[in-house]
This record gives C-alpha cells, structure tokens and sequence, in this order.
C-alpha cells in the first residue's frame, strides 16, 4: 500500500450533518493504482481528525492522524483523534469509541471487506506475524546453514574416552547364548559368566564386561564442541548418546544449543534447538528458549582446540588441559568469565581441576576465593602445603572451606588439625563446613567429629543435622555439653528425641500454668455439661470409647498423640458451648495408652474427624466399622436438643 500517495491523491469524504461524543466514520471506496481501496474518514466535533485505509488484496491498513501514521486498529485510531492512549492488548474490555455516521457508511465497508472491521483486521494481524515469522524463519535457516559439520573426530572420540569398552550380553539357560557388542557376533557356549565380570568375547577377543541383567544399556552424557566459523568461532552444547545392544555399539549426538561468536570475543548470539532429541541435520532452530534447554557441566572435545581458542582469546585458559583430562565443567559459564577471572587459570594449571569446575558451575564468585592473589595460594588463601594437600584430593570448594578452617585456626590459637583420611571422609560424604560450625564450637576437633559420623547408621548430613539440634536445646537445657557423655551420646536420634520431649513437656506445663485461670473456667463450664455426654460412654468386647472429662485431658492426649488437640483452647471451648466433644477410643487391652481421639458433634451425634498419632489414621477401616457400630448406638438414645 503506497499511503502517502493514497493521502495525497484522495480526497477526503464529506464532512457528516450534526455532532457526536464518539467519533464518525465515513466511508467510501476509491479507485488507486489500479485496485480498489477502502477509505474511512474520522470527524470528530465536525471536525476530520484521522483517515484510514484499508486494503483487501494486499490484507493491510495503516491511519494517519494529524500528520503521523499508525498500524493501530481502527478504535484506536479513534482514541488517538479523541486525544486519548491506544490500548493493547485488552480494548475488547472497553467499548468503541466511533460509530458509523450512518448506515450506508457501514454497508459499504462490509460490501468491500466482507466482515466487520475488527474481523479484518484481526485477520491481518495474523497474515503480518506470519509474514514477520517466515522472514525470522528463513533468516535463522541461512544463518544455520552455514554452520560447519561436527568434526569427524567426535564420535571416535565419544567412542575411546567417553563411552569406552564394549558388553557381551548373555542369558542363563541349558546353553549360555551370548552377543558380543564389538564384533556383533552371536554364538553360545555351555559355562555361563559371572554378571559383572571382565572378560575376553570368544570370537574377537576383545575385552568386554559380561552382563546378563539387560540386553541393552544407555548411557548419555553433555558434551561442548568449539570450532572455527568464518571471522569468528561457535560453541555447540550437544547431548551425546551410547547404546550398547545386539546390533552393536551406536553413538548419536543430539545438539541442543549454539552460540555464534565473534572474533577475539567471549559471548555471541544463542540459538536453541526446538526439538528433543535431533542431530545437526534434524534439529530446528529458533533464537527464543522454548524448549528451556541450558547449558550444563560437560565434556570438552579436545582434538580442534589448538585452532580454535585464539579466536576468543583464551589460548592461555586452560580449557585444552580440561578437556585432556575429561573434567565436566560448564564451559559456557568459564568462557564468559574468564575474562574477569584469569585467576581460574591458575587453579587449572596447578591441577585443580575439580576445584576450577566447582567455581565455573556456581554463579558468582564463592566468598572463599581471593580473586586479586597473584598465585594459587594467594587466590585460595591457604599455605603451600595445604594447597598440595587439596590437590592431592582434588579438591573442590568444600574441601578448600575445611582446608582455610584449619589454617584460620592455627592464627586464632585453637590449632585444629584435619587429618587426610577426614578429609577425604567430608570430601566424599560432601559434608559442609557451614553445617558444621556449632557442632565443632562444643566439640573443638574436626577428627573426633568424624570418628563420630562413621560410627552412625544414617547419612552424615542427616546425623550433622539431629547433633546440631540436639547440642542446642542441650545447651538451652543447661546441660554441660563440654562432657564428652553428653556431646558424644552412643544413641543420638533417642537422646534427641527424649529432649523434644522433656522441652515440649516443660512448655506445656508452663502454658498449662499460664492458662490456669481459663482452664478452670472452661473445666467448671464442661462439668457442667457431663450428664449430657454419659450417652458418649461405649465399648465392646475389644474397644471403649470415653468421653473427655476436663482441659487437661485434652492437652495430654495431644501431647501423647503428637497432634493439635490439646494445642490451643479451640476444643475446649467447643466442649464447653456444647457444641461438639472430644471422645477418647481406647483398646481395653491398653486402657491407659492413647489410640484414637474423635470430635463429634452434640447437635447431630457426626463424627467430624477422628485421628491417631502424628494425625494418621492406621486401621481406618476397622476403626470405621467401630465408630458405625458406636453412632447406631446412640441413635437408641435421646439426642441433644439444637
């Protein structure tokens, strides 16, 4: 649509009779360059403020108001010429603001159109976001194809360093049938193989594990590849898989993101692949995340690296040592960082690797990295032979937090040593630090900490967590938690909990003495009540169902049962307005144990709810059967009145 001609070469519409709140529209149907084009002209106090113009073949329209030109609809054009803000996205909420000047005007835009005006233009809309995204599409494809193939040497190196060996599947039977994923060969023989077991395949002699759990296994692992392309370089996240079956050994590499970059950069422009799944020659691309992939700690391919890390710069980084030695690091992350932090250089080069991927893996720079040292010892800020030890281990950041603990001690005076075997123990069993400080504030000894967990049945994180616990309310307590008895206790979880509860009866009884006086209001009222709910009183031959008698009952049934019974005054009030009671189901084999509680209500005899410890409900259908059994019962005597 040529729209400054149109304006130029069409005249407007003749001003309609009369004026209007809402702004008129007059149409007419011109003839220019050869089509036929739809003109609406806009009055407003008799005035024209706007024109518009439409055009069915070409499906667009474009407005001009006061000189500028807009896409809007044509109720916004109107808002615009009535000095008011366009509306996106909700203006159906609202209501128009023109009509047509008259009813001709209207039939002779639907005669051109076809369809309302908004129908047109809704129309348009989605022949322009089709036309918009058809652009961004075949853009996106040209960009695509020009990226280069994945090296040859991939997936041989896929196949030797990170999917290495090779399986002989067999099944037990009369004759052990096997299938050799090296050579493929399927054969038999009479003596079956452990599962499990490292051997040689009978007919290519390759080495192979034998394996009779499955026919087929499926590893995957997250691989990174950095190549050459053009001025500058690319990075491929790709998702590398292996399937060892009957038909052999099958790698296949699915690529999941690329980044274009340019020369002597460290960031570029991501594409996301929209499919799960897809190699380079099936994948689709898009510059939006929808399918939210990430890039993930990964393998590094190794055989392109030499061409390919001076075109960022980072020939220096280390990132050739990393992939030599199959460190799984976030390599996205490390190359848009290095830049700031040349230090992981450092740690790289020194043979922390593990240390290196911690920090490339984590989002900011962990507080216990010095990011101004000139040195490995400098940027971890520990001695010579503490940073030997941590590379002895390969380490990462827990270890060099337990490492810099040991070395704040020597300064403070306390000198706590950490053995090596300790290390390694809280290096394997990723026990942190953090969790630790209050244990090791009473205990004083990284060692004597260990020589604790070990002997424990549950995880070590889990024990850290019950001891830290059970040393605080110890010490609130008053106990003293310098004595080895009381800190080192042989059965932590019973000593924790026999302080739960000694701590939970103190507060009850505290509360129970705080709430005396409306107690004994609300005791004094319930006594009131007793002649009512002795209908309440049940049994059989295997349950007895009682009727509680006093807030104090309440509150150590809760206790007793570990739910809210007694937890507040809610039922207790509602005991003592007569509107529901709390009952008591006992076995009469253990008539002083708690088993059940029940509220019922006084006015109808429905049970509302009826729970057992830790508000659970073991036996529900037996105990279901009992309180039917119990409410038919009651239905034999006089309810109370409402």
């Amino acid at each position: 649509m040529k729209r400054t001609a149109l304006l130029r070469d069409v005249p407007p519409c003749a001003a309609p009779d009369g004026i209007s709140e809402d702004v008129l529209a007059v149409s007419q149907i011109v003839e220019h360059d050869g089509k036929s084009i739809l003109n609406i002209d806009l009055f407003y106090d008799g005035v024209l403020r706007g024109r518009y113009f439409a055009d069915i073949k070409e499906k667009c329209h474009n407005a001009n108001v006061d000189g500028k030109w807009y896409r809007c609809s044509l109720n916004n054009v109107a808002r615009v010429c009535k000095g008011k803000e366009t509306l996106k996205g909700y203006d159906y909420y609202f209501d128009e603001d023109w009509k047509y000047a008259s009813n001709a005007d209207a039939d002779r835009a639907w005669e051109y159109l076809g369809n309302r005006i908004d129908t047109f233009e809704y129309k348009t809309n989605q022949v322009k976001y089709e036309r918009a995204y058809q652009r961004k599409r075949q853009r996106i494809d040209s960009i695509m194809n020009a990226i280069p193939c994945i090296p040859d040497g991939v997936e041989a190196w896929l196949d030797e360093e990170i999917f290495p060996g090779d399986y002989l599947f067999f099944k037990r039977d009369k004759r052990t049938g096997y299938t050799c994923t090296a050579c493929r060969a399927k054969s038999w023989r009479k003596k079956p193989w452990k599962h499990g077991e490292m051997t040689t395949c009978p007919k290519c002699g390759a080495e192979v594990k034998a394996y009779s759990r499955r026919n087929e296994i499926m590893k995957r692992e997250p691989v990174v590849i950095l190549q050459p392309h053009g001025e500058g370089w690319l990075e491929r996240q790709c998702l590398a898989e292996c399937r060892w079956s009957s038909a052999g050994k099958e790698i296949k590499i699915y690529e999941e993101i690329r980044v274009i970059i340019g020369k002597s950069k460290c960031y570029g422009t991501e594409y996301y692949g929209t499919r799960r799944f897809a190699d380079e020659t099936e994948q689709d691309w898009w510059d939006r995340n929808g399918a939210n992939k990430h890039f993930a700690p990964s393998y590094l391919y190794p055989d392109n690296l030499q061409e390919t890390l001076p075109c960022g710069g980072l020939e220096h980084s280390g990132l050739d040592v990393i992939a030599k030695e199959k460190v799984k690091l976030n390599i996205n992350r490390f190359i848009l960082r290095y830049n700031d932090q040349p230090w992981l250089e450092y740690l790289i080069k020194a043979g922390l690797y593990r240390l290196a991927a911690d920090i490339a893996n984590s989002y900011y720079v962990p507080e216990l990295i010095c990011p101004y040292g000139s040195s490995p010892k400098g940027t971890l800020q520990l001695d010579g032979n503490r940073v030997n030890r941590l590379k002895q281990l390969n380490g990462g950041l827990n270890t060099l937090g337990w490492l810099q603990y040991e070395e704040e001690s020597e300064f403070d005076g306390r000198r706590i040593k950490i053995s090596q075997e300790s290390l390694e123990y809280l290096d394997a069993k990723k026990v942190r630090l953090e969790d630790c400080r209050m244990i090791l504030q009473e205990l004083g000894s990284v060692n004597r900490m260990v020589n604790y967990l070990k002997k424990q049945k549950e995880s070590p994180r889990t024990v850290v967590q019950t001891w830290r616990d059970y040393l605080r309310m110890a010490r609130q307590e008053g106990l003293d938690v310098t004595d080895d008895i009381v800190r080192l206790p042989k059965d932590l979880e019973a000593r924790h909990d026999q302080l739960v509860e000694r701590i939970n009866a103190r507060r009850d009884e505290e509360r129970r003495m705080k709430e005396k006086e409306k107690y004994a209001y609300l005791d004094a009222r319930i006594r009131e009540r007793l002649t009512d709910v002795k209908r309440y009183f049940w049994e059989d031959d295997t349950y007895m169902i009682v009727p509680a008698g006093r807030c104090e009952e309440l509150v150590e049934e809760g206790r007793a049962l570990h739910h809210c019974v007694g937890a507040n005054d809610f039922y207790m009030t509602a005991m003592a307005d007569g509107r529901s009671w709390i009952l008591f189901l006992r076995r009469k084999s253990e008539l002083d144990k708690p088993y059940y509680t029940i509220e019922i209500n006084m006015y109808t005899d429905e049970i509302k709810q009826y729970y057992s410890a830790y508000d659970r409900q073991p036996d529900k259908e037996v105990i279901r059967k009992v309180l039917d059994k119990f409410r038919r019962s009651l239905r034999k005597t006089q309810r109370i009145p409402a």
